[in-house]
């Protein structure tokens, strides 16, 4: 007998018994079809109930309570049980999920219930025959708060894994509406690596401070207020989180000796000072740092950027190519090596594919994609390229291969390399990759130069030809 079930059968009038104020389950749906079955048939199975005062709540049953009572049936067969706020709130659990009735957030929040009420993670894991990481996880998704809640309808119907990642930023109500509005779309899952990268470079440049205020040697001083125009100090450069570890940050700072360095917490750089020559032209020297910081910054984004967009196409890579069917990765195979083996620009010649000998050769990005160590990389490869599924790999070697030759650079220049992302994309877009809106405004970006500067190609071969 379950725990929402007694030998004891009352009959009980339906307008002294209510809905569980505690009921998991938000939205019992439409009634209408079960209220007319119950009015031919009556009550078949009983409304299980607990004594509140001189009236009952119900324990199991709220969509059968809903639909007697729209069908006015009077009184009705109950199991009238004695528990505790606990066993109560256990026992609507049990039942909604043995009946998968529940949203992973309504679930969630029982759980939490359960657990404020003094249960523990092992109780709820066994009263539900799940396992302690699985109330743990939805015990972190009931610790998004209404208002994050609120930021999109359809909230309730998100993923565990998506209300995890979500629920990790508590505290932090914008990330947390920024990945719950991107939920369920291609571009969660690379808001989130920014998220998490942000988070590494406000790290880097905390450790950076740390260290250089206690470094012997190193002159800090504040930002200049006029960083481009100060009358003592003149612009040197900048460090970026690319630039090395903290650590390594500092020996650059000691080989590079600047007269100052000064930490942009907002930008997470690190400033390098040289002193103004005061007979410098002050107006030019403005000018020069302003359009060197500005360059600085550009291919600081385009950093993080090229970083970004590569993760996510080796992460997506690795979790998805061994779900593609045979057929589609050979036909796959064959066009990663023409994207290779063919010269993208009109105007050049036919390049040979070099032989997959090197293991610098896209080493680090085929063992990202493969999930294979570094050193048991290319026998593993050796091994299965003589297997059934060597398409697999054959795939993820052409893949690396172009992983490795993509630069920052590539995505704002027009060379043979940009000339192969595009078809690059199509590629993997074919196998059912999803592009960020950032990716694609990049790509349009990069179409738009290559047709540019084919174009210009053309007109100066009809000139040189008339």
């Amino acid at each position: 007998m379950s725990s929402y079930q007694s030998n004891e059968i009352k009959l009980i009038n339906t307008s002294l018994i209510d809905p569980h104020p505690d009921n998991p389950r938000k939205n019992i749906g439409d009634v209408t079809d079960l209220a007319a079955s119950i009015k031919t048939n009556g009550l078949l199975t009983p409304l299980s109930v607990v004594p509140n005062g001189e009236r009952y709540r119900v324990i199991a049953g709220h969509r059968r309570l809903a639909a007697c009572k729209q069908a006015g049936t009077g009184f009705v067969p109950c199991f009238v049980l004695q528990l505790d706020p606990l066993q109560q709130l256990g026992a609507m659990v049990t039942e909604n999920c043995q009946r998968e009735q529940l949203t992973v957030l309504e679930e969630a929040d029982a759980i939490q219930g359960m657990l404020d009420l003094g249960a523990t993670t092992a109780s709820v894991a066994h009263r539900l025959g799940r396992s302690g990481d699985y109330v743990r996880d939805r015990a972190k998704a009931a610790s998004i708060d209404n208002e994050v809640r609120a930021s999109r309808d359809d909230f309730s119907q998100l993923t565990i894994g998506q209300l995890v990642a979500i629920a990790r930023y508590d505290g932090q109500p914008d990330r947390q509406k920024k990945l719950a509005q991107a939920a369920g779309t291609s571009n969660f899952d690379y808001i989130l690596r920014n998220i998490e990268r942000d988070d590494r470079d406000r790290q880097w440049i905390e450790s950076v401070a740390a260290l250089v205020k206690n470094a012997d040697g190193i002159n800090l001083i504040p930002d200049p207020e006029k960083p481009y125009s100060d009358p003592e100090w003149r612009y040197r450069g900048c460090m970026f989180p690319s630039t090395g570890t903290p650590e390594e940050v500092i020996e650059k700072i000691r080989e590079l000796n600047p007269a100052a360095v000064s930490i942009h917490t907002v930008s997470q750089q690190v400033y390098l000072w040289t002193r103004r020559d005061k007979t410098a032209d002050a107006e030019e020297e403005a000018r020069r740092a302003a359009e060197q910081a500005e360059r600085d910054a550009r291919r600081h984004a385009l950093e993080k950027y090229a970083a970004a967009s590569a993760d996510k196409r080796m992460a997506w890579l690795h979790g998805h190519l061994h779900g593609v069917k045979r057929d589609k990765l050979v036909e796959t195979t064959a066009r990663l090596g023409l994207l290779q083996i063919i010269d993208p620009d009109p105007q050049g010649y036919t390049q040979a594919l070099s032989t997959w000998n090197d293991a610098a050769c896209g080493g680090e990005q085929f063992t990202t994609i493969s999930g294979i160590e570094p050193e048991r990389a290319l026998a593993e490869l050796r091994y299965h390229l003589d297997e059934p599924d060597w398409a697999v790999w054959a795939v993820q070697i052409l893949a690396a291969r172009i992983e490795w030759f993509i630069d920052p650079t590539d995505w704002t220049t027009v060379n043979d390399t940009s000339r192969r992302i595009p078809g690059y994309y199509q590629i993997l877009q074919d196998l059912g990759y999803t592009p960020t809106d950032d990716e694609t405004s990049h790509l349009d970006q990069l179409i738009a130069a290559i047709s540019e500067a084919d174009s210009d190609e053309n007109e100066e071969d009809e000139e040189n030809n008339q």
